[in-house]
């Protein structure tokens, strides 16, 4: 497929997912009519911005990880940066209750416990200097999982209802119809500057695929562009946490598809990656909706459940040339 086929295929199916968007709601379907017709087109924007921004944030997430990580494997969720920003967002508010502060939106929180968890996951799987590519997964799942157990005990510890009384829904990636805000204009507003930013930065990160010494010698500073990826994806991942929760394998899915259909070139990658992040949490969001419309007795469900059944049977698709090397 050419480049100029591919982005017509991506931008149709993101076009194709916002008009879903507007089509569907839990109580039926098609374009709404009549006297509650604002309101029914009101709540599915309120759905569908928050859907867009939390699908970019994660997809440019992603390809910063994997360039900063040089491993194809690595996304927030997996490394553990998802559930990181997510205890951060606990620990913040649980604090500011034990003080006597009202609860913030934890976005300090966020991002002190994203770069966190992305330094112990950078630290503990180097081998002689060299990022252990299999390590790297491993101890990213051993701390989604310590990450998920502390969540769980801080919110059981402030009571229930005090700083999660959805902690189930939130863990799995949970987007609700609210009115749009300032918040949601702030993580356009970074992740659109993020983008432009890792743009800028394009040519340094497709050299930086070379080992270090040929990349120094290209001109690239690597410790420089290696701190930026690691910012950039740090807040990137702590925006998408703050509206959304902990969403998995958008960061892994995106950024491959992308791959598949523009080639490795970070500029157009980053573009790509971020319009089929936007395109399936969009979609995975309208499959929410679907099955609550088809289900009476079924609420809407977290839309991490619809990420995770795609995104799982991916990965381990993609792990496959990785396993058994521990035994060699």
């Amino acid at each position: 497929m050419s480049t100029k086929n591919a982005w017509v295929v991506i931008g149709v199916a993101l076009l194709i997912a916002i008009a879903a968007r507007m089509l569907t709601q839990s109580t039926g379907f098609g374009w709404p009519t009549g006297e509650s017709a604002g309101i029914l087109l009101e709540l599915r924007l309120q759905r569908l911005v928050p859907a867009a921004i939390v699908g970019v944030a994660l997809g440019i997430s992603g390809v910063a990880l994997q360039a900063l990580l040089r491993n194809p494997l690595a996304e927030p969720y997996i490394l553990g940066l998802s559930t990181g920003a997510g205890l951060g967002i606990m620990v913040q508010g649980y604090i500011a209750m034990q003080i006597g502060l009202s609860a913030t939106t934890g976005g300090l929180g966020a991002l002190l416990g994203t770069i966190l968890t992305l330094a112990i996951v950078f630290l503990a799987s180097r081998r002689r200097g060299v990022i252990d590519r299999l390590g790297l997964l491993l101890v990213g799942v051993v701390l989604a999982t310590i990450n998920g157990a502390l969540i769980m005990l801080l919110n059981y510890l402030a009571g229930p209802g005090v700083l999660r009384d959805n902690i189930t829904q939130w863990m799995m990636g949970m987007l609700q119809a609210r009115p749009l805000g300032w918040q949601d204009a702030l993580a356009a507003g970074i992740s659109v500057g993020l983008l432009g930013l890792l743009l800028w930065q394009g040519k340094a990160m497709d050299i930086a695929t070379l080992d270090d010494d040929e990349a120094s010698a290209l001109g690239v500073s690597i410790n420089r562009l290696k701190l930026l990826l690691l910012l950039s994806a740090s807040v990137l991942t702590a925006t998408a946490v703050l509206i959304a929760g902990p969403i998995a394998f958008i960061g892994l899915i995106a950024p491959h598809l992308a791959r598949l259909l523009l080639g490795p070139t970070h500029r157009p990658l980053l573009v790509g990656a971020a319009m089929l992040g936007a395109t399936l949490l969009i979609v995975a969001d309208v499959a929410s909706d679907v099955v609550a419309a088809l289900n009476e007795n079924v609420g809407l469900i977290p839309i991490g459940i619809f990420t995770a059944i795609l995104g799982g049977p991916v990965f381990l698709w993609m792990l496959r040339p990785q396993l058994g090397r521990g035994m060699e």
